[in-house]
Parts: C-alpha cells; sequence; structure tokens
C-alpha cells in the first residue's frame, strides 16, 4: 500500500468508525459535545450512514488502488474543513467541531505530501 492509499485507509476507517457509526449509535453523545440536539434524531442517522458509505468507499478505492480518486479527495477534505470552521466563526456551532475540522485538514494534508512525494520519486 502506497503512502497515499494509507492515508486514506485510515482516513476511511475514521469515516467508517467514527462519524458513520458514531452519528448512527450514539448521535445524542456526539452533537452534544458541539453543544447541538438531534431533535428527531433521524436525520443525524442517516448522516452517519452517508458517512460510513463513504468511508467504505475510500477503503474500497485503496484496495483497488485507483490513485486518481486519492487526488479527488485532498479538495473535498480541505473543504469540509473550511466549512466546519465557518460554521463555528458564525456561531453555529461550538469549538469542537474544530476537532473534526482539523482532521479532516490533517489527513488532506497527509494525503497531499504522500501524493507528492510519490510523484517527485
Amino acid at each position: 500500500m502506497s503512502k497515499a492509499g494509507l492515508s486514506l485507509f485510515v482516513f476511511g476507517l475514521y469515516m467508517v468508525l467514527i462519524v458513520g457509526l458514531g452519528f448512527m449509535i450514539a448521535p445524542h453523545l456526539i452533537l452534544s459535545m458541539f453543544g447541538l440536539s438531534a431533535g428527531d434524531d433521524v436525520w443525524i442517522r442517516m448522516v452517519g450512514m452517508l458517512a460510513s458509505i463513504i468511508g467504505a468507499y475510500y477503503l474500497l478505492v485503496v484496495r483497488a488502488r485507483l490513485e486518481v480518486f486519492f487526488k479527488w479527495t485532498v479538495p473535498g477534505r480541505y473543504y469540509a474543513a473550511c466549512f466546519m470552521v465557518l460554521m463555528f466563526l458564525l456561531g453555529k456551532v461550538g469549538p469542537a467541531i474544530l476537532l473534526f475540522a482539523a482532521v479532516d485538514a490533517a489527513a488532506a494534508t497527509w494525503t497531499l505530501i504522500a501524493l507528492r512525494s510519490h510523484t517527485s520519486t
């Protein structure tokens, strides 16, 4: 497995196990960390299901060695991180969201660096 593949594999596990299963199984616990409520908690469980599917796609892409997809994920993960920071700055969510933003940005940077080191060798 390439370094970029490893970065996507780890991020895929994070999406499936932390975000996906977390929102599907314990949405109120996770949302309370951000000062949010689920209201009718069906929507947040659906978000968890979608996150787990996206994470599974990451795992399958790594397994299939679809390296072009590795590149495509970097801007999307930076976009997600920026959106979370914006929601914090607008006062829509608490500072705990910055942890999720940091994970997305760090994972995107890990992939970007790995891709650059792969192409420079």
